[in-house]
C-alpha cells in the first residue's frame, strides 16, 4: 500500500462522505424512509484510514532517521576531535559509538549512495584509483598505524563534512511503509553479508556495536509498523516479537561495559549462536513487505 494521496482515492473519500449526506427522513410520498444500517467498516473509509496511519507512520520513522544521524554528527564529532588531538586511546572508545546512529537507518542514507560511499566504504570495496575516506580508514590508522594518525586526521573533518551534507538532504529521502518493510529486512541483510562475518569491522573488530544497530533499527521500523500487521497476521506478529526478544537476548549475552566483546573473542560456537538467532528472525521478516503491500 503506498502511502501518496492519489487525487481518485481523495475523490472516492468525497463521494463517500457526500453520500452520507443525502436525503434521510421523509420520501417524496410522504412515507418515512429508513436509513440502511451501514456497514462496520466501508471499504473506502477503511481505505482512507489506513492511508492517515500510513502517513503518520512515515512521519515518525522520518522524524527517528533524522534523530539517528543527528546522533551520529554529534558522536562523530567528539571522535573526530580525539583524532585530531592524537588521542588514540580515547579515539578508538568513541569510534564504535559514532558509528551507531547511521548502522541503525542505513537503508533511508542508502538513498544517497554518493555519500554512503565517501563515509562508509571499506577499502576491500574501493575501485582502482578510488579515493578511501570515511570511517574505516581512520579505522585502519588507529589499530593498524597509529603514528600515522596525524596525517590521516584531515580525513575526519571530511567525514563529518559528508556526514553534514547528507543531514541536508534526508529530508528529500523518500520513504514509504513499503520502502520501511524492505528496510527492515536490508537490515538484517547487513548482518548477515558484513556483522557475522567480521568482515565489516577489520580492524576495531567492534562489528557486535553495528550488528545491534542494524537489529535496532529493523526492529523500530517492526515496531510503528506492527499494527498494521497484527491486523493482517497476528501468528508474524507474534513471531516476530519472539524472534525480536530473542535476538537482542542473544546480542545482551556479549554486552561488555558499555558496549560489546570484540568480535574476534567471540568462539566459533558463540558466533554460529547468533548466526542462527538470524536466520530465524530474518525468515518470518521477509514477509513483513508483503504483509505490508497487503
Amino acid at each position: 500500500m503506498s502511502v501518496v494521496l492519489r487525487p481518485a482515492a481523495a475523490c472516492g473519500l468525497l463521494a463517500l462522505v457526500l453520500t452520507a449526506c443525502g436525503t434521510a427522513g421523509t420520501g417524496t410520498g410522504g412515507a418515512p424512509v429508513v436509513p440502511a444500517v451501514p456497514a462496520a467498516a466501508p471499504p473506502g473509509e477503511h481505505a482512507g484510514q489506513e492511508v492517515l496511519e500510513a502517513a503518520r507512520v512515515v512521519g515518525e520513522y522520518r522524524t527517528y532517521a533524522e534523530k539517528r544521524i543527528y546522533d551520529a554528527i554529534a558522536k562523530t564529532a567528539k571522535f573526530v576531535n580525539a583524532v585530531k588531538k592524537g588521542d588514540v586511546e580515547k579515539a578508538k572508545a568513541l569510534y564504535a559509538p559514532s558509528r551507531v546512529g547511521w548502522e541503525s537507518v542505513e537503508p533511508v542514507v542508502g538513498a544517497f549512495p554518493e555519500i554512503d560511499t565517501r563515509v562508509d566504504s571499506r577499502e576491500a570495496d574501493l575501485s582502482q584509483g578510488e579515493e578511501w575516506t570515511g570511517w574505516h580508514r581512520l579505522e585502519k590508522a588507529l589499530w593498524r598505524a597509529p603514528q600515522t594518525l596525524s596525517r590521516e586526521a584531515a580525513y575526519g573533518d571530511t567525514l563529518l563534512a559528508d556526514l553534514s551534507r547528507l543531514r541536508a538532504l534526508l529530508p528529500q529521502a523518500e520513504i514509504t511503509v513499503a520502502s520501511m518493510a524492505a528496510g527492515a529486512k536490508e537490515l538484517l541483510d547487513e548482518v548477515a553479508i558484513g556483522k557475522v562475518t567480521g568482515e565489516e569491522e577489520t580492524f576495531s573488530h567492534t562489528d557486535l556495536w553495528d550488528f545491534k544497530a542494524n537489529v535496532d533499527g529493523a526492529f523500530e521500523v517492526y515496531r510503528l509498523l506492527r499494527p498494521m500487521v497484527f491486523r493482517r497476521d497476528p501468528k508474524l506478529s507474534a513471531t516476530l516479537d519472539t524472534e525480536f526478544a530473542d535476538m537482542r537476548a542473544l546480542l545482551a549475552k556479549h554486552a561488555k561495559g558499555d558496549g560489546f566483546a570484540a568480535y574476534n573473542d567471540l568462539s566459533k560456537e558463540q558466533i554460529k549462536e547468533l548466526s542462527d538467532g538470524l536466520n530465524a528472525l530474518a525468515e518470518p521478516l521477509s514477509n513483513l513487505a508483503a504483509v505490508i503491500a497487503g
